[in-house]
């Protein structure tokens, strides 16, 4: 018999592939256990008033004839007609676009019955994805959406796998739901426990999906305060200066923000990095590239200031690493993130004389 990690283990690294990692595992969880798809179908129900059959099959990233678009989990009867797709979220942005080619679909899919779209996103995310369902579909009847015959609601990730969890299992199935339900914990950030000294900054690969998702939570927040754009993705860039001997090399796993100064966008990368020769040491950087726009002059601005003794030059680049907080939870690691990188910001983007 299959299992979830099983079926986990072939999408390769957890902290880089976490939303495909949460939506496979629903996907599995929905096609292995009959119970799960009743407890989704009541669901569907309570939150949008309509019904869909228990027995719907479950497939991930579906292809669309039409625009070749790929929601993540699509629900099919048995003649492969798609009635119910979900687009999953963790970190990853959510446009308005996204959303209508995937409702454009399920109306030429659904024909004479209903279809439904769920947007689901972690629980502080739920905000900002009904923003972008209105966008998307206009005003709303208590956050819930009609496109035609498509129904469309925002769902969270902990309310959706708090009711597969309480509905009846076996221990075996329960077991399961309680794995996808602590994988998502760990990849959404929300399971960030404190540092218990600076060993485990030293030892950041030990803990390297929570760094990352404070670097996720900070760079998110910092782009809805200061930045017009829609949050960039998170990536991974190859560094001149090699790893620590005898360690693989991670990289530099990080965050574009790019903010108006002038006439320009000049831009920084919040990340994920080994640390720099300093005390205390941190695996968190602040990077302003030599390629962007006016580097020059923000590095005029950073020198000349209060914050240039905290400055590292690397590969023409100008580094600021960024300290995290010992002994702190989640939220307040991630204040302190967003305090220093507002520092930084000040100085930098001054607007020339």
């Amino acid at each position: 018999m299959s299992t979830l990690l099983g079926r986990l283990a072939q999408f390769g690294s957890f902290s880089m592939q976490g939303e495909l990692l949460c939506t496979q595992g629903l996907a599995y969880i929905l096609q292995e256990h009959p119970n799960a798809r009743s407890a989704l179908a009541a669901e569907v129900e309570s939150v949008t008033g309509v019904r869909v059959s228990n027995d719907l099959t479950w497939h991930a990233e579906v292809v669309q004839e039409q625009d070749r678009g790929r929601p993540d989990l699509e629900g099919q009867t048995s003649d492969g007609t798609a009635i119910v797709k979900i687009e999953a979220k963790l970190g990853a942005d959510l446009g308005p676009e996204q959303l209508q080619a995937y409702v454009k679909d399920l109306q030429r899919s659904v024909a004479e019955s209903a279809g439904v779209l769920l947007v689901l996103v972690p629980r502080g995310r739920t905000d900002e994805a009904n923003n972008v369902v209105t966008k998307a579909f206009g005003r709303s009847s208590q956050n819930h959406w009609q496109s035609g015959k498509v129904a469309i609601t925002v769902v969270s990730w902990e309310e959706l796998l708090a009711k597969l969890r309480n509905s009846e299992f076996d221990r075996l199935d329960r077991y399961e739901i309680e794995q996808l339900e602590a994988m998502y914990r760990v990849l959404s950030g929300n399971d960030i426990q404190p540092l218990a000294g600076l060993d485990q900054l030293r030892e950041w690969r030990t803990r390297e999906t929570d760094f990352v998702n404070l670097v996720e939570r900070a760079t998110r927040r910092l782009t809805k305060k200061h930045a017009s754009h829609r949050v960039y993705p998170m990536g991974v860039e190859s560094l001149e200066q090699g790893p620590p001997e005898g360690l693989e090399d991670k990289g530099y796993r990080r965050r574009y923000l790019c903010l108006p100064l002038g006439e320009s966008k000049p831009c920084f990368s919040i990340g994920v990095r080994d640390s720099f020769d300093r005390n205390p040491p941190t695996p968190i950087s602040m990077r302003f590239h030599h390629k962007t726009p006016l580097f020059s002059a923000i590095r005029h601005c950073l020198e000349g200031s209060h914050l240039a003794q905290k400055l590292v030059k690397s590969s023409k680049d100008i580094w600021l690493p960024l300290d995290v907080p010992i002994g702190t939870d989640a939220e307040q690691m991630v204040n302190a993130l967003v305090a220093q990188a507002e520092e930084v910001i000040k100085v930098a983007y001054q607007p020339k004389p």
